[in-house]
């Protein structure tokens, strides 16, 4: 018996032991030819900090390549959130961009919610219009049917830079605004312009000068349209350095009864005008005093006064308004109404004081928003084809953010 036992006691020992042995060995073998998993397995028991590489990205072309690749897909992506009055809110990152161990960057993720005004048929249409201007393409457009979500790859010499999930909320409020577009005719060579715009087919309003040859017959070929016209009425400053005849503008210099009757002869001479606009833009000595006549014969003929600030528009010179123009009130230091009258309204600014096609195109950008926010806008652009070009270029699309394109007298009339 204590032989037995002690034999078994042997042959566990050595099947212990070879067991060992064996384990021992194959330990071994893993380890030699899986060092980085057992090094991991020994960090995760022992739970020792790990140093995280950070990839030394050079700045190789290709490098250069992507990130300019980037930035023109973000500009012209804002381009397209700005039309659909998306803000900032709205959007989220739902992954960032990132470096692949490559020096590669994978794309970045975002989750647009936009109007439920807008269907996605035209945030696919205006994001792709947008991309395809800056040099880019939508690589994947897919809708799915359940959740009615809209998905985007957006492609720039096949990398794809972003992917956009777009959902619709019926909660959030498209915003709508109205702004008229004053064209002001005051130099003989503008003629041809201004008259080829007469089938344009949105409404403008023109600003002419009475005094000017063929005047009535422009008048009534731009009023057979959608258009309307007001006079162009020279505002003298105290220094005379608009350099126009005396004798037809209103002038601190002037007596009540002048001013009156350079205002009726301008308002007889150009008969279809529906109001009149101030030129040249800047101040007259004694203001209040020197505009009371022009008011009063304007407000007898129920016709509108524009002022014109000069300049593109900022704070405190947005939207005109009926019954604007005091010097704390949104008219921005104009002149003070008198008794409250009606029909005047202050122009948010000149779209083209620099002749620019780039600053006529931030401008109009700028007053849209003005008008989105304060419901209305004038703007006032020179007859000039640069001016002409980017407004045919811009307005449709401007449309598709909330702006309602109308004439001068749509605004005072409501």
């Amino acid at each position: 018996m204590a032989i037995t036992k002690s034999q078994r006691r042997s042959y566990a020992r050595n099947a212990l032991l070879g067991t060992a042995a064996v384990v021992l060995l194959a330990l071994a073998v893993w380890i030699m030819l899986y060092q980085n998993q057992a090094r991991k397995v020994v960090d995760w028991l022992l739970d020792r900090p790990i140093p995280v590489a950070v990839p030394g990205l050079e700045r190789t072309s290709a490098w250069k390549t992507d990130q300019e690749a980037f930035h023109a897909m973000e500009a012209a992506l804002y381009g397209a959130f700005m039309n659909l009055q998306v803000t900032p809110d709205q959007i989220r990152d739902t992954a960032p961009r990132t470096a692949t161990a490559t020096g590669r960057w994978r794309p970045l993720e975002r989750r647009i919610i936009v109007s439920g005004t807008y269907s996605l048929t035209e945030c696919n249409l205006e994001i792709a219009r947008a991309v395809v201007r800056a040099g880019g393409k939508v690589s994947r457009a897919e809708e799915r049917t359940r959740s009615g979500e809209l998905m985007l790859d957006i492609t720039f010499d096949d990398d794809v830079t972003h992917r956009l999930n777009i959902t619709r909320d019926p909660a959030i409020q498209r915003k709508t605004g109205r702004l008229a577009v004053v064209i002001a005719y005051t130099d003989g060579d503008q003629r041809a312009v201004v008259e080829g715009l007469s089938d344009f087919t949105r409404p403008l309003t023109f600003a002419l000068f009475p005094w000017a040859d063929g005047v009535n017959e422009m008048a009534a070929e731009l009023t057979r349209g959608d258009h309307e016209v007001m006079a162009l009425l020279p505002v003298q400053p105290a220094s005379d350095a608009a350099g126009l005849p005396r004798r037809r503008s209103v002038s601190p210099t002037h007596s009540e009864l002048t001013n009156r009757r350079v205002v009726e002869d301008a308002l007889a001479t150009l008969p279809g005008a529906q109001g009149v606009l101030r030129y040249p833009a800047g101040r007259t000595e004694n203001e209040a005093e020197v505009l009371a006549p022009v008011l009063d014969e304007l407000a007898k003929r129920n016709l509108y006064y524009l002022d014109n600030p000069g300049g593109a528009g900022g704070p405190g010179a947005s939207a005109g308004s009926a019954n604007a123009g005091g010097p704390g009130g949104p008219g921005g230091g104009g002149p003070e109404d008198r008794d409250g009258e009606s029909g005047r309204l202050r122009a948010w600014g000149v779209l083209d004081p620099l002749y620019n096609p780039v600053i006529i195109s931030m401008n109009l950008d700028r007053a849209s928003l003005s008008a989105l926010d304060d419901t209305r806008a004038v703007v006032i652009a020179d007859a000039r084809l640069h001016t002409l070009q980017v407004l045919m270029d811009r307005m449709r699309y401007l449309e598709i953010r909330g702006i309602e394109f109308v004439r001068v007298s749509d605004l005072v009339d409501n």
